[in-house]
Formats: C-alpha cells, sequence, structure tokens
C-alpha cells in the first residue's frame, strides 16, 4: 500500500502534462475539438483562458515531479492540493459557472476526485503509522 500515493501523484503528472500541453498548445485548447464548445464569440478570450489553465497544469505538473523526484516528504501535500483542485474543479462545472454543454472534464474529474481521495486516505494512513520524527538532531 505504500505505494499508491505515489503511483497516484506519478499518474497526475501524466494527467497534468497531457491536459496542459491539449490547453497550452493545441490551435483551440481543446474547447471545441474536445469540449465541444462554441467558439465563434468571444474564441480569444476562450482560448486565452484555456492557455491559461494548460500552463498552470503544467506548473502542477513540474511540482509533482519534484515531489516524486527530490522531496518524497511531501507527497501528501501534493495530493492534498491536486484534490483541491479537482473539488474546486467539479464545483464548478457542476454547481458554479457551468458550461452550456456537457464537457468530457465532468465526469473524468469525478473519477479522478474518488482516486484522489482513496490516496489521500492511504497516505494519511502510512503517515499516521510512521514514526515520529523529531525536529531537533541529538
Amino acid at each position: 500500500m505504500r505505494f499508491v500515493p505515489r503511483a497516484v501523484l506519478a499518474l497526475f503528472v501524466l494527467i497534468n502534462v497531457f491536459r496542459g500541453c491539449v490547453h497550452a498548445f493545441a490551435p483551440d485548447g481543446g474547447a471545441h475539438s474536445i469540449a465541444g464548445l462554441d467558439l465563434s464569440t468571444n474564441a480569444q478570450t476562450i482560448l486565452s483562458l484555456f492557455a491559461g489553465m494548460g500552463f498552470h497544469q503544467l506548473v502542477m505538473a513540474g511540482f509533482q515531479v519534484f515531489v516524486l523526484w527530490k522531496r518524497r516528504d511531501l507527497v501528501t501535500i501534493a495530493l492534498v492540493l491536486q484534490t483541491a483542485e479537482i473539488v474546486l474543479g467539479v464545483a464548478n462545472l457542476y454547481f458554479y459557472r457551468t458550461l452550456p454543454v456537457e464537457v468530457p472534464g465532468m465526469p473524468f474529474n469525478v473519477a479522478n476526485l474518488a482516486i484522489l481521495l482513496v490516496a489521500l486516505a492511504v497516505a494519511w494512513q502510512l503517515e499516521r503509522r510512521a514514526p515520529a520524527r523529531s525536529g531537533a538532531k541529538a
């Protein structure tokens, strides 16, 4: 079970890199070709917002790679950040500022949330069982 939090974080590195590249670099950011959004009005605004979202996802992936490579003690906090982002994204897509069409990210993010919650539960359980670490060195 120790591998679960790191494996899930590694999975989200791949998801964030893929999504980030599509949103930031695809000609339509995936807004029309994937999500089916109408770009006939305010296309530049939508594309700019998608690119910003994509760059954010790439930065998140970079942080997650750093955590997995250099600071495994931060896996739980990286999972918490990813979970918070997904929770807010799901809340936005379903309840707050909903889109005029159902986009692939809606059910995919609900599934991602379930995976993250399991990984977080495992990570917290592992931390609870870990021996207490003293900040002072003898």
